[in-house]
């Protein structure tokens, strides 16, 4: 979606993508206070809410890993406002947190210093190099040992050059895979020994 000329990631579409990426991850919300007010711009009573949501990529290996947001919104503001309110008070609160974690457009975040705060947290989820090319080199033994094709090699490559392996979650995703791989061929290896002894 554009909006002044600007991609803009839905919530919902927000929402898809961290789960695809992270099925295991959490998306909780906490009503941190609703009360009446009087607001100041128009001198009605109204309801005031506030809300917190915080994302968690990998609750339980990493849970001091997550992202948080807040929203405020009044029920006399606007047409949703009117009957929704805190179900568009949650919302905003999960887009928030969600463009914290990066899932978002350029207008996902307010202000610079929110921009600056998301990118710092991304570093926390961003793989290091080292772990990159270990997935690479276990990759080569795992074609070496024609435990996968040389399409799936290159399969990998492209996709490894292509810069989806951006996360500390997918490098370990394709580690883990790959170590299956490799420690089955040495148990059947093992087991081959064992039999011609």
């Amino acid at each position: 979606m554009k909006f002044k000329g600007k991609e803009y990631a839905e919530v919902k579409d927000r929402v898809i993508a961290f789960l695809d990426e992270y099925p295991q991850g959490s998306i909780n919300t906490e009503l941190l206070s609703g009360y009446p007010i009087v607001d100041t711009a128009t001198g009605e009573t109204c309801n005031e809410y506030t809300i917190k949501a915080t994302i968690t990529p990998n609750p339980l290996q990493e849970p001091d890993i997550y992202f948080t947001g807040h929203a405020a919104e009044r029920d006399n503001t606007g047409f949703v406002n009117k009957t929704s309110a805190v179900e568009n008070c949650e919302t905003s609160a999960v887009g928030r947190a969600l463009a914290f974690a990066g899932y978002g457009g350029d207008l996902a975040i307010a202000s610079a210093t929110e921009v600056a705060n998301a990118k710092a947290k991304q570093k926390v989820i961003q793989p290091t190099i080292k772990s990159l090319e270990e997935i690479d080199i276990m990759a080569s033994q795992c074609e070496k040992a024609k435990l996968i094709t040389t399409n799936q090699h290159v399969s990998f490559k492209k996709k490894r050059g292509e810069g989806y392996y951006d996360t500390k979650a997918r490098v370990q995703t394709a580690k883990e895979a790959f170590q299956v791989l490799l420690d089955n061929d040495k148990t059947e290896e093992i087991k081959n020994v064992k039999e011609n002894a």
